[in-house]
């Protein structure tokens, strides 16, 4: 079996601001920004939950290069912090971290919060850190609660509407990975459109029955085929993709030998004088494919 490779060294190692090299120019006026300031008050009331990332250096007395967390680097020095938590990556092309980062993401806002909690930060403490009332805090403690693995690594990296969790769990599992994939491929992540799907889930694929009188809307049967045809193309499209390298080469073979045909002067004259039509669409084939290719 072949061995995955770790991305990150499992335990942080502490470094001081001197030791470290950022990578982003950050703006002017950073610390006038709403996320700034949120940040700050953040690390002011329960510390530093997440480390940052960096590289691990290239050779002896070299600096560490800052991969992310360029807000919280900038926050932490201004705060007077001496040794900063951060975790050495083992991959030393940045961008490949970087790539994958978002820190809006509500699955991750989730887990954030709910790992400050297990390490013992109140409620109360944490609400005023993040600039929330208390009920907040504990919807969205509880917000996968009934939300199954798949959907959740779907959407680990989007930032939307906690409210589209709270629908989803009122849907069986495998509907709920069908309603989050539907909604992924038309980037259509609303809570209205959650709702629309979940009016048209049958009520097999429920957790429990909705109202009658929300079911027996007309504009349900609407709502309904447009799903239906939204399904459909869907699957047409996934087909397509995954036929395009395929259908690519075969069309490039094809439009080789159309060109290798049109090059040789015999065939090309007994195009011209018996099949103009044929060798017409044959160049015209010929200046599409190299059009595409410029």
């Amino acid at each position: 079996m072949k061995k995955v490779k770790i991305a990150f060294n499992f335990e942080p190692l502490y470094l001081s601001p001197e030791q470290i090299i950022a990578t982003k120019i950050l703006p002017r006026h950073l610390n006038t920004l709403k996320a700034y300031k949120k940040i700050k008050a953040s690390i002011n009331e329960i510390g530093i939950i997440e480390p940052l990332a960096v590289t691990e250096p290239k050779g002896k007395n070299q600096p560490f290069i800052l991969l992310d967390g360029h807000i919280r680097f900038e926050i932490l020095k201004e705060l007077g912090y001496t040794k900063i938590p951060c975790l050495i990556s083992v991959d030393d092309e940045s961008y490949t971290h970087n790539r994958y980062v978002n820190r809006l993401a509500t699955v991750q806002e989730h887990f954030m919060i709910r790992n400050a909690i297990e390490k013992g930060v109140d409620e109360e403490r944490l609400a005023r850190a993040l600039n929330l009332d208390i009920q907040s805090i504990k919807l969205k403690l509880k917000l996968l609660n009934g939300i199954c693995p798949e959907v959740v690594e779907l959407l680990k990296n989007r930032e939307i509407s906690p409210q589209i969790f709270f629908i989803l769990k009122k849907m069986k599992p495998i509907r709920q990975i069908e309603c989050t994939e539907l909604m992924l491929s038309l980037n259509n992540l609303t809570v209205i459109y959650a709702k629309a799907l979940l009016m048209t889930t049958n009520d097999t694929l429920l957790i429990a029955p909705l109202n009658k009188i929300q079911k027996n809307n007309p504009s349900i049967e609407s709502i309904k085929k447009i799903e239906n045809d939204i399904t459909s193309l869907h699957l047409q499209y996934k087909n397509i993709e995954e036929n395009y390298a395929q259908d690519t080469l075969k069309l490039v073979l094809a439009i080789g030998y159309l060109t290798k045909l049109t090059l040789n002067i015999n065939i090309k004259n007994y195009l011209e004088k018996y099949h103009p039509e044929i060798l017409s669409g044959f160049e015209s084939l010929i200046r599409l494919n190299s059009i595409d290719l410029n």
